[in-house]
């Protein structure tokens, strides 16, 4: 194999070439900005000057950067530097496919123009290296798949990386001042206000008790904070974030060689040299749950196909089976492929497990180790579970939130018997009924040794590096036994400042320019950038700092050779990454955008609801930890390749033929590829950043109204937790499609497509460098713009779907609490409206009574009939007699007796829809139809007090409770309609006592009575036809009815006369039982000594009736006696 270095004539003269601007090497600017260069003002000559001396410096690499001296510099020179920003060409956004995402490597689709595949070809400019030659790579019909990998190998890490030109930077940057002016360029420290509350740093969400230390912010703040739109010049433009103006003392960069990973193949556990350690109990959470970039068939899902499909490792069954003994950084999983399981692999079952260990593996240990050793093992897995939980579970003194119940428990197998043992592993896994087991894969890896590889002798030597690394490896692992075609080797190389050799140290960060990496990445494929597979990300959410991951394609010539993955990116990630663990990337972080009362009414249990609080608070707490600690570290950038055993023997073999100064990078200079930055400005910038989404966050959830959080706040919560998942580390913000799009339309099969409103990233971050949101908020009403606000792809539409587990349950009830809401809009907004008011307070009484009625049928379900369970939500369910016995199995009781706990539907109705009353609601306190009545209730609280809905709304709900609902569920403190010994649900049968020809819907509801024994025959009022509305059609009779008033005369009907005394008022006339006095807890009659206005849905009042309620200067009709409303 040929191989030239760099310095020769040849690619010398090739340099040069590359270098000379001509035509060809970079974009032209447009004629006017040609014409207009050389009148360029006064005030421009110093951006002139500056882009001379950036292009200058760029083009004499290290000796240029070396040249100026940091006193040189002083604070006049930075401050007008901030005033002008280089803009790099980079692929136009526009054209990333973002929705057609591979849905196996989850990969960018990136398309590259036909300028740029002719710029990757040029010769990049080089950094100062100490190499006789290059590799010649011009002989691609001469050389091997290996050797064309090796000579890309090479030259990447001992060359560079092929990043623009210094024309290309020139060019963009006299585009980029013409195009914006002078004046809109801001620093990192500049860009984000400091003047703002910090809440960062605060140890909670938020509390009664912290609303005081919360400071209001103006429009004109939350508009500069968020959208960059300053009231002061920019000319109407929001802030420009510019890298270039960071002005940073030049030190010398060092580079650095390790090996982070390794992952492959083994044919037997006898790799191992000095035994292993076996885990006798395996947890799931060590599972492989990333993707290695590496495929291992398997058993196809469809049991109708049986066939192995190829599937990443972390789908195939497996689980963690050992350690290496002296080593234990390496770790093995045993990967079975015939083993039938989901799509989604999770874990093995106990019974899996139980099989393995009980049936193969115990008895294979046996015959290869003597009885010395066996009896210190378990005698099987559930002893060996049991011996694991027994140290936290047994001697539990405590409930603490950081409690494991399972140990992890291991035990030492020599190496003499591996070998043996497994042969009897794989002898057994061939008998009938253990076949699902046959032919299991052995995988080990070894991941985050960076730093237990990096050679301390000579860390810039890449072949001292690979020595060290195969002599450790080559001591505890037999090679005989590795499949070496299936071996892989992460080797890396960072390039770090070294602040210790300027006089006065100063940490600084470096940060990769993203269009540099995008040009690197065409030189690294000639050219022919493949189509997927190649991720770019913006760093903490700015344009032109990023990072990038590329993956081979199958039948690439770098796949063939042996390259499968690389990635560049900055090292501040460490700031963050704990194991993979970013901050704010827990999913249900969203729920606290939520009401607190509609949020526990899908997390029954509170302790669900402090899970998540305590978990957005560990995030703020690591966030502020790590960037508060690490403003005097220095952070330098990675880059990494993960290469097969053959390449890496192959750079190892050309790497011994050259001398120690040719196989040696160092870098006398700043490179043009990276940016530098002062790490106080940029911690304090990503600090920053982060803080003005969780103050965001806080201030809004600090507006609430008695509690009380509306939709509109839910979507502005939403959104700020949502940008709080991309605001510090490399992210890939095309798909975050609620925070890329500005506007998208999604094609229907029938109709007009569907429109979704975003934040528009994908405009301000290219247009301006940052991610500012897009003019789509009122930020004085701190809500969505009207005409968007139900388009917007934040609230109910995208947080049901992490309760998608309670199937299409959750979906319903965030449905109806955005009905209610829409209703509670409405009622504000027509306050004065008689007869729009009188049938929105309808429609929400009868929204709680359809969450009501799902809710008991789907805590019932088990006893429901299979074609009735999949039509709970269809609300087609009548609750009487007929109804219920037509859906239930084992039938249904009524409840009698003196022994019974309530004995009225008062007593009832105050059971399902009390607060604060006593009762006692061990498994249903928090049921959605509870807290969706009690969120209602709260909102018509803190309404206009003349039109007393809130008393209103609760007469009218207990009337059409009872007349719609001839059977109730029985409430007990266990739950609602309990079993009987015999199966059968127990329910509360009620029924009428009218005048005769009178209407049930005209009795008074001290006619309704406790039925006892005795069911109601027949079948309730058929429900209104407007429940099955859609928003346009309530919109469209809502703005029909503006202005309209009842015009026929109400009559007097009993019903209203007495308006049911029983809740209504403090006289007791005529009632046959008081609801609050029927129940003998002698907490209850403690809680009445201290009524207020919520321990009761029957509030107290002197109202004599329910029109009297609605009624100011007209008396309204009762809702049952009005015409059916048609649309």
């Amino acid at each position: 194999m040929k191989v030239r270095f760099v310095g020769t004539k040849k690619t010398g003269q090739r340099y040069a070439t590359s270098t000379r601007p001509t035509s060809e090497s970079y974009t032209k600017l447009p004629e006017a900005a040609r014409k207009e260069a050389p009148t360029i003002n006064h005030q421009d000559e110093l951006f002139s000057d500056v882009v001379d001396t950036v292009t200058e410096n760029e083009a004499l690499g290290p000796k240029g950067d070396l040249s100026l001296d940091n006193e040189e510099i002083e604070e006049d020179d930075i401050s007008a530097c901030e005033n002008f920003a280089i803009s790099i060409q980079e692929v136009d956004d526009s054209t990333i496919s973002t929705t057609e995402v591979d849905p196996y490597y989850e990969e960018e689709i990136v398309y590259t123009s036909p300028t740029e595949e002719d710029e990757c070809q040029r010769q990049p400019q080089s950094p100062q290296i100490h190499v006789g030659e290059s590799a010649d790579l011009t002989t691609h019909d001469t050389n091997t798949d290996v050797e064309y990998a090796t000579q890309k190998f090479i030259q990447q890490f001992l060359t560079g990386i092929h990043g623009c030109s210094a024309e290309s930077h020139r060019e963009s940057l006299i585009a980029h001042i013409e195009a914006e002016g002078p004046d809109n360029h801001h620093r990192l420290d500049r860009l984000v206000a400091h003047d703002i509350p910090h809440t960062l740093d605060k140890e909670y969400i938020l509390t009664a008790e912290t609303d005081e230390e919360t400071t209001e912010l103006t429009p004109d703040q939350w508009q500069a904070l968020f959208t960059g739109f300053t009231t002061q010049g920019s000319d109407g433009k929001p802030k420009q974030a510019c890298l270039h103006v960071e002005q940073a003392p030049q030190t010398p960069p060092s580079i650095s060689f390790d090996v982070d990973s390794i992952l492959g193949f083994v044919d037997s556990p006898a790799v191992a040299t000095h035994g292993i350690r076996f885990y006798s109990a395996p947890q799931y959470s060590q599972n492989i749950s990333t993707d290695v970039h590496l495929t291992l068939a398997r058993v196809d899902p469809d049991p109708e196909r049986p066939r192995l499909i190829p599937s990443r490792l972390r789908d195939v069954p497996h689980f963690i089976f050992a350690r290496l003994e002296g080593a234990d950084f390496i770790t093995f999983h045993l990967f079975f492929p015939h083993l039938p399981c989901s799509c989604d692999f999770n874990r093995l079952t106990d019974e899996q497990l139980s099989r393995w260990f009980d049936n193969i593996f115990y008895p294979a240990v046996r015959q290869a180790y003597d009885v010395d050793r066996l009896q210190h093992l378990p005698a099987s897995y559930r002893h060996a579970l049991a011996t694991c939980r027994a140290p936290r579970v047994e001697n539990r003194l405590l409930e603490t939130p950081t409690y494991q119940a399972q140990l992890q428990m291991s035990y030492f197998l020599s190496p003499q018997g591996l070998q043996q043992l497994w042969d009897r592993v794989l002898a057994a896994t061939g008998q009938p009924g253990l076949q699902d087991f046959r032919n299991p894969e052995l995988f080990f890896q070894a991941k985050n040794t960076k730093l237990l590889f990096k050679s301390p002798d000579a860390p810039h030597d890449l072949q001292a590096v690979m020595n060290s690394f195969e002599c450790k490896l080559r001591r505890i692992l037999d090679f005989s036994h590795i499949r070496s075609d299936r071996l892989y080797i992460d080797v890396g190389k960072e390039t770090c400042p070294m602040p210790d050799a300027v006089p006065s140290p100063e940490p600084q960060t470096y940060l990769w320019r993203r269009c540099c990496i995008r040009h690197h990445l065409g030189q690294l494929y000639d050219g022919d950038i493949p189509k997927s597979g190649q991720n770019f990300f913006h760093e903490s959410m700015l344009r032109d700092a990023g990072a990038m991951t590329t993956l081979t394609p199958v039948k690439s010539r770098l796949r063939r050779g042996g390259i499968l993955y690389g990635q560049m990116y900055s090292l501040t990630k460490e700031i963050v990454d704990a194991a993979r663990t970013y901050p704010f990337q827990n999913l249900d972080l969203r729920h606290l955008a939520l009401d607190p009362q509609l949020r526990n009414g899908m997390q029954s249990k509170p302790v669900l609801c402090n899970i998540t609080d305590r978990a957005y608070l560990a995030s703020k707490r690591r966030c502020y930890y790590g960037l508060t600690d690490s403003k005097q570290r220095s952070f330098g950038v990675r880059e990494e390749y993960r290469i097969s055993w053959g390449l890496f023997l192959s750079v190892l073999t050309v790497l011994r033929s050259l001398t120690p100064e040719a196989r040696s990078a160092q870098l006398l200079g700043r490179p043009s590829y990276l940016w530098v930055v002062r790490t106080t400005i940029f911690v304090d910038y990503v600090w920053h950043n982060i803080n003005k989404f969780t103050t965001g966050f806080k201030l809004i959830r600090a507006q609430r109204s008695g509690g009380l959080t509306t939709w509109e706040q839910t979507k502005m919560m939403d959104m700020f937790l949502r940008c709080l998942r991309v605001a510090v580390g490399g992210h890939d913000y095309s798909r975050e499609g609620a925070l890329w799009w500005s506007r998208r339309e999604l094609p229907q099969p029938a109709g007009l497509p569907r429109v979704y409103y975003g934040l528009g990233f994908s405009q301000t971050l290219e247009q301006y460098g940052y991610c500012w949101i897009e003019p789509c908020i009122d930020w004085t009403l701190l809500k969505f713009l009207p005409d968007i606000t139900g388009l917007v792809l934040f609230g109910n539409g995208t947080l049901h779907q992490r309760f998608m587990k309670y199937s299409g349950h959750a979906r319903r009830f965030f449905g109806r609490s955005r009905c209610a809401d829409l209703g509670l809009e409405w009622l504000r907004q027509y306050a004065g409206e008689n007869v729009i008011t009188d049938q929105i307070l309808s429609w929400l009484c009868h929204i709680c009574l359809q969450q009501m009625r799902a809710d008991v049928l789907h805590s019932i379900q088990g006893d429901l009939r299979p074609q009735v369970r999949t039509t709970i939500l269809d609300d087609h369910v009548q609750f009487c007699r007929n109804g219920l016995s037509a859906t239930l199995v084992n039938g249904m009781t009524a409840v009698w007796g003196n022994r019974v706990s309530v004995k009225s539907p008062q007593e009832v109705a105050q059971a399902l829809f009390g607060l604060n009353d006593g009762w006692l609601r061990d498994n249903w306190e928090n049921k959605p139809f509870r807290k969706l009545h009690q969120w209602i209730c709260t909102a018509l609280q803190h309404m206009p007090t003349e039109n007393r809905l809130l008393q209103a709304f609760n007469c009218r709900l207990l009337r059409y409770l009872f007349v719609y609902h001839w059977v109730l569920p029985y409430p007990t403190p266990g739950g609602l309609a309990p079993r009987t010994k015999d199966g059968k649900r127990r329910w509360f049968s009620i029924d009428v006592q009218g005048e005769p020809g009178l209407a049930i819907e005209e009795t008074s509801q001290e006619s309704w009575y406790w039925a006892r024994k005795r069911w109601r025959q027949g079948y309730p009022t058929p429900l209104p036809q407007y429940l099955r509305w859609s928003q346009d059609q309530w919109q469209s009779w809502v703005h029909r009815h503006i202005g309209q008033t009842f015009s026929y005369e109400v009559r007097e009907l009993r019903n209203d006369q007495e308006s049911f005394a029983f809740s209504l008022s403090n006289k007791p006339n005529g009632l046959r039982r008081n609801p609050l006095r029927g129940i003998r807890d002698p907490v209850v009659r403690d809680l009445r000594t201290n009524h207020d206005d919520n321990s009761s849905i029957l509030h107290s009042s002197s109202i004599e009736n329910e029109a009297d309620v609605l009624a100011t200067s007209q008396q309204v009709i009762p809702s049952y006696l009005q015409p059916e409303l048609e649309f």
